[in-house]
């Protein structure tokens, strides 16, 4: 028989709501003496774990208690029982009982039977009317409905191991309890898998996430760091849910800091080179004498691309054009001879010169443009990368799961490093010298070492951070955004940047915007545009972070995409309209906005002296007048373009089709 008793010194007139509690299995108690307990808390608590379980229907479930530090952890079994584990975090983390299989019905029971004692007797004993009345709806709610049976659910055994130094650490599920991960707390059960922690010659009698919490406190070690990320980043290959799960986040923050704290320290710029400044592309214009007025642009091929998926992204280089998505690419020469197309269920990673990265759900391949062999093959290890990939002294560097980073190295295929932030879904990876700069949607700003993958800084931000960050100098310009505020802050990325070390920021500046863009940088000034009372807007900021001027545009904000030109700012929008703004922020000219809009934003370009605007069809513009100088035929699903060299333009549509555009005739006043 299963009871929750409570103690009776409560019940005195008068006498605060605190007494002893106990959880007892045939008369024999689970838990150590706990006294001074608050009744009300304690019985809320249990009431929420239980409608969790069986009307919300989730499969782990806590109650946590703060003095003693405990926390009974409760897991759903086929049919109608669940698995209770006792586990004390203080002072290091430890189950101090055995798992105990435990009726559902009986503990509903048993906390319905406590919760009605003390319901009766709580208003004699002084207790706050708010705390009964709450108790009252949530025990209607957690046993007003009757309990379904937990269906058994197959899972392949999954084990990991790892051996660092002299530390060995070994994690075997073999009923899928590693799948049961929800984002809340109470997930701790699905962590008590078996498993060891060897140290030395010893070896650990509890569960290995326990031993290993301990360890990082008890012993700190770089070996054990490492470990734990270790144990963190198979975690989240294992079940996407343990990304942002608070337990999980714990233990790799504290190896995080723990490995930044231990670092051997050395001048930044050694291990990452100040950025240079890389000299602008420079083309003939359009019209060598004179000021053009039309050019024709010439259709030269069309191919059809097989994605599979919607809004693919361009990558062009001077020999290929590649269509990318999370699971596919399509790689043509720039002559539009078909190279490749690939698909992958863990995603595809592709560069713009053609080198695609495959990850199958057992093996990982990368091609190099158009060979016809694989270069190499290496176990995947239930990796998910793409659609981004990148070079870097001699590694791919590619996204990881949309959420991190992960290096290989460019000949083998070896895992150089990789990086995966807790509590992210969707991170954004942007560069500044030899920098990553890692933003993700839960607001934090990492800053890494491109060489060895080691988190340099964080800064935690207030809100998302969806764009990659614009170069200043050695700083760094982020726009963190949603639809309810808008923070523009400028930090250090490198050591020597005008706030000193690497992370420090100088300044923080609230904008009055919702959904801003991403930030540009022109001549020491900063353009950010987003909506301001329902109109689109842009503000210029000095590089001391003063507010120069807001202006509002005839654009639509949330959807603003901004390049800097001639100390100004040329702004355009989904629906093709575009306006240039002076250095003062007056209007020099106003064209399009009529088009319909695009299912994506699309940023403007320059190239031989045109501004080239994305809509439903791509247009030329002369950027001094703002005229009109060409247009491709109207497309209403255009996904995205590219410009080559030349004013070449290729555009993709949704429905699969890739367009290769060549400018022919200019025609100009002389």
């Amino acid at each position: 028989m299963l009871t929750l008793r409570l103690g009776e010194r409560w019940r005195n007139k008068g006498a605060l709501p605190k007494d002893s509690v106990s959880l007892e299995i045939e008369g024999v108690s689970l838990l150590p003496v706990i006294e001074e307990t608050d009744l009300g808390q304690w019985l809320s608590t249990w009431l929420d774990a239980l409608k969790g379980l069986i009307v919300e229907k989730n499969a782990t479930a806590q109650v946590s208690l703060e003095l003693p530090a405990l926390e009974l952890c409760l897991l759903r079994r086929p049919g109608l029982t669940v698995e209770l584990s006792v586990v004390a975090l203080e002072p290091e983390p430890r189950r101090i009982t055995n798992p105990v299989t435990i009726d559902l019905v009986e503990l509903r029971s048993a906390l319905e039977v406590s919760t009605r004692t003390f319901l009766r007797g709580a208003a004699d004993a002084g207790v706050e009317q708010d705390v009964i009345v709450g108790l009252e709806r949530q025990l209607r709610e957690a046993t007003g409905r009757a309990i379904s049976p937990f269906a058994a659910q197959s899972h392949e055994p999954w084990s990991f191991s790892e051996s660092i130094d002299d530390l060995n650490l070994e994690v075997s599920d073999r009923d899928g309890r590693t799948t049961m991960v929800s984002r809340g707390s109470g997930s701790l059960a699905a962590l008590l898998t078996g498993g060891s922690l060897r140290s030395g010659g010893s070896i650990s009698a509890q569960p290995p996430f326990l031993a290993l919490m301990g360890l990082v406190r008890r012993k700190p070690s770089a070996a054990a760091f490492e470990l734990g990320l270790a144990l963190c980043g198979a975690l989240h290959e294992r079940h996407t849910g343990w990304a942002t799960n608070p337990w999980v986040d714990a233990l790799f923050v504290r190896c995080t800091e723990g490995l930044a704290a231990l670092r051997v320290p050395r001048r930044d710029e050694q291990a990452v080179p100040a950025p240079r400044p890389s000299a602008p592309r420079v083309e003939a214009p359009l019209a060598p004498v004179g000021t053009p007025r039309r050019v024709t642009l010439t259709p030269k091929w069309a191919r059809p691309v097989a994605l599979g998926e919607p809004r693919g992204r361009i990558a062009l280089s001077k020999k290929a054009v590649v269509v990318r998505a999370p699971h596919a690419a399509h790689v043509f020469s720039v002559a539009g001879k078909e190279w490749r197309r690939v698909h992958a269920p863990r995603g595809v990673a592709a560069s713009a010169d053609g080198t695609v990265l495959v990850a199958t759900e057992s093996k990982l391949l990368c091609y190099a443009g158009h060979e016809v062999g694989a270069r190499w093959v290496r176990d995947g290890a239930g990796l998910r990368v793409g659609p981004d990939l990148e070079a870097h002294e001699g590694r791919w560097i590619t996204r990881l799961g949309g959420r991190g980073a992960l290096a290989l190295e460019g000949m083998t295929g070896c895992e150089a490093w990789r990086f995966d932030p807790p509590r992210t879904q969707r991170a954004v990876v942007s560069w500044i010298g030899g920098r990553l700069i890692v933003g993700t949607d839960a607001g934090d700003l990492y800053g890494l070492d491109a060489t060895d993958g080691q988190v340099r800084f964080r800064i935690r931000g207030p809100v998302g951070s969806p764009w990659p960050v614009a170069a200043l100098q050695r700083d760094a310009i982020a726009v963190l955004t949603n639809s309810a505020q808008t923070v523009v802050l400028r930090f250090a990325a490198l050591a020597g940047g005008n706030a000193g070390h690497a992370g420090a920021v100088s300044w923080t500046r609230p904008l009055p915007f919702e959904n801003a863009s991403a930030p540009v940088v022109a001549r020491g000034r900063i353009f950010v545009a987003g909506r301001s009372d329902g109109r689109g807007a842009v503000a210029c900021l000095s590089g001391k972070g003063e507010v120069l001027w807001l202006r509002p545009v005839p654009l639509d904000g949330a959807t603003a995409s901004l390049l800097p030109y001639e100390r100004g700012v040329l702004a355009t929008d989904v629906r093709g309209g575009a306006v240039r703004l002076l250095p003062d922020g007056d209007t020099a000219w106003v064209t399009g906005g009529l088009d319909e809009a695009l299912a994506q934003r699309l940023a403007p370009t320059l190239a031989k002296g045109a501004l080239v605007v994305p809509g439903s069809s791509v247009r030329l513009i002369e950027p001094q007048s703002g005229r009109l100088l060409a247009s491709t035929p109207r497309e209403p699903d255009l996904t995205d373009y590219a410009v080559g060299r030349g004013l070449t333009i290729f555009t993709y549509v949704e429905a699969g089709a890739l367009t290769c555009f060549e400018p022919g005739a200019v025609f100009a006043v002389v």
